[in-house]
C-alpha cells in the first residue's frame, strides 16, 4: 500500500514538472515574435530546467502533452525539438541535452514506461508516436527543417547501437542482458510507424489522386538514409577499433629485438647440432657394421675349427675343436661388444639440440613475418654460420615439426613457408658469393 501510495505521489510529481515545462516553453515561444529568438530562450529555458539525467524526461512527457492537446500545442513541440537542435551548432549544453533525453527516451522504451499504442491494427512503442510526430509536425511547420530532425534520429541511431552493444558484451559477460533481446530497435519501429502515417490509397469516388502524407513519406526515406548512413559509420568504427585493438595486442605479443639478439646463439648452435645429429645415424650404423662383422667373423672361426674337430682333419682334435670354437664366441661376444665400441660411436647430441631449438622456437612463435625474415637473412650472411648454410631452411622446417602447439605462432603457415623459400633463395645467392 506504501510503494502504490510512493508510486501514485511520484507520477503526480512527474507530470506536475512535465506541465510546468510545457506552459513555460509555450510563453516564451508566444511572447517572443523572432521565432529564432525564442528559440533560444527556450533552449536556455530547458538546459536549466530540464538539463539533467534525472529532470530530461519530463521533457519528453512535456512534448507528449504539446502532441496530445492537438493542433493549437503541438507545434510547440516541434519547434522546442527544433530549437534545440539548430541551436546546438553553436552550443554544446544543447547537444548535451538531446542526447541526454535520447538516453532517457531508450531507457522508457526498453523498460516499457509509457503503454503502447494501437495504429492500423499494429501496437507501437509511445516513445515511437512522441518522437515521430514530432518530426512530422517539424516538416509541416518547416520542410527546412528535415535536417534537423535526421540529426536527432542520428543520434537515436548512434545511442541505440551503443546500447545494444554494451548489452551483448554484459549478457556474454555475465548471462543477462540489460536489455530484451526480443524487442524491436526503436529506430526500425519508428521507420514502420512513419511508413504507416505515409501510406495513402486514393479514392476514386472523390477523384483525389493527391497523397496528402507525401511530406511523411519523404521524411520516412530521409530516417532510412540517415539510419543506412549511421549504421555503416558504426560498423567502419567498430571495424577499425577492432582492428587497433588487433594490432595493438600483436604489437604486445611479438618478441622484442632484445629477445630475437639473445636467441641468435641458440640458433647457431642449434644449425652444428642438427647437422651433427643428421650424420649421427650413418655414422652408427658404419660401426655397428664392423662390430658385426667382427662378432660374424669370430664366430665362423670358432665353427670351422669346431667342424676340424670333430671330422679329425689336420690333426686338430675334436676337443680341441670344441675349445676353440667355445673361446672364439666368448672372445668375440666380449672383444666386439657395444661396450668396447663406445669410443667409435659418435657422440649423441639430441639433447643439446633439444635445448636450443626449444630455446629458438619460444622467441620464433612470436616473430611476424618481417622479424623472422630479417632474422634469416642476417643469419645467412654471418660469417660463423658459412660452414652450414645450406642447411638453414631445412632447420627452419624441423623447427617448424617438432614446434608444440603451432596455432599459437604469430605468421601463418602460408607465410612460413614462403620465408623458407625466401631463405633457399638467400643461401644460394649467399654459396655464389652475390
Amino acid at each position: 500500500m506504501a510503494a502504490e501510495t510512493q508510486e501514485t505521489a511520484g507520477e503526480e510529481v512527474s507530470e506536475e514538472l512535465a506541465g510546468q515545462i510545457a506552459r513555460d516553453v509555450m510563453v516564451l515561444f508566444q511572447k517572443q515574435m523572432d521565432p529564432e529568438a525564442a528559440a533560444v530562450d527556450a533552449s536556455s529555458y530547458l538546459w536549466q530546467n530540464a538539463g539533467t539525467p534525472g529532470k530530461v524526461s519530463y521533457f519528453v512527457d512535456a512534448t507528449e502533452l504539446w502532441l496530445d492537446s492537438g493542433a493549437t500545442g503541438n507545434k510547440f513541440a516541434a519547434l522546442s525539438w527544433n530549437g534545440l537542435v539548430t541551436q546546438s551548432v553553436n552550443n554544446q549544453d544543447y547537444d548535451t541535452f538531446l542526447r541526454m533525453m535520447i538516453v532517457a527516451i531508450l531507457d522508457g522504451y526498453y523498460s516499457l514506461q509509457k503503454p503502447d499504442i494501437d495504429y492500423k491494427e499494429k501496437r507501437y512503442s509511445s516513445y515511437t508516436s512522441i518522437i515521430s510526430n514530432t518530426f512530422i509536425r517539424m516538416i509541416e511547420l518547416n520542410p527546412a527543417s528535415e535536417a534537423g530532425a535526421s540529426e536527432i534520429f542520428s543520434i537515436l541511431v548512434h545511442s541505440e547501437m551503443a546500447l545494444e552493444a554494451s548489452s551483448q558484451a554484459e549478457e556474454e559477460e555475465t548471462g543477462s542482458s540489460t536489455i530484451p533481446t526480443d524487442m524491436k530497435k526503436l529506430y526500425d519501429e519508428m521507420i514502420d510507424y512513419l511508413a504507416d502515417r505515409a501510406t495513402f490509397k486514393a479514392d476514386p469516388m472523390t477523384g483525389e489522386e493527391e497523397n496528402p502524407n507525401e511530406h511523411i513519406e519523404i521524411l520516412c526515406e530521409k530516417l532510412r538514409g540517415t539510419r543506412r548512413n549511421v549504421m555503416q559509420e558504426v560498423i567502419n568504427e567498430r571495424a577499425l577499433e577492432k582492428r587497433k585493438k588487433l594490432e595493438m595486442e600483436l604489437e604486445n605479443q611479438l618478441a622484442s629485438a632484445e629477445e630475437i639478439v639473445m636467441v641468435s646463439p641458440q640458433f647457431t648452435d642449434g644449425i652444428a647440432f642438427f647437422v651433427q645429429e643428421k650424420r649421427f645415424n650413418f655414422k652408427y650404423l658404419a660401426v655397428e657394421k664392423i662390430r658385426m662383422t667382427l662378432q660374424l667373423l669370430g664366430s665362423i672361426t670358432g665353427a670351422v675349427y669346431f667342424l676340424l674337430g670333430f671330422m679329425g682333419v689336420w690333426g686338430v682334435h675334436w676337443i680341441d675343436g670344441i675349445v676353440v670354437c667355445l673361446v672364439m664366441l666368448v672372445f668375440v661376444r666380449i672383444a666386439a661388444s657395444r661396450s668396447q665400441f663406445q669410443y667409435f660411436y659418435p657422440v649423441d647430441i639430441s639433447k643439446e639440440l633439444e635445448e636450443c631449438a626449444t630455446a629458438f622456437i619460444n622467441v620464433m612463435r612470436s616473430m611476424s613475418q618481417e622479424q623472422l625474415e630479417q632474422f634469416l637473412v642476417r643469419q645467412i650472411k654471418l660469417e660463423r654460420n658459412q660452414k652450414y648454410l645450406a642447411m638453414v631452411p631445412e632447420f627452419m622446417k624441423y623447427l617448424y615439426a617438432i614446434m608444440p602447439d603451432r596455432k599459437s605462432m604469430v605468421i601463418t603457415v602460408d607465410e612460413l613457408s614462403e620465408l623458407v623459400e625466401n631463405s633457399e633463395i638467400e643461401v644460394a645467392k649467399q654459396l655464389r658469393g652475390q
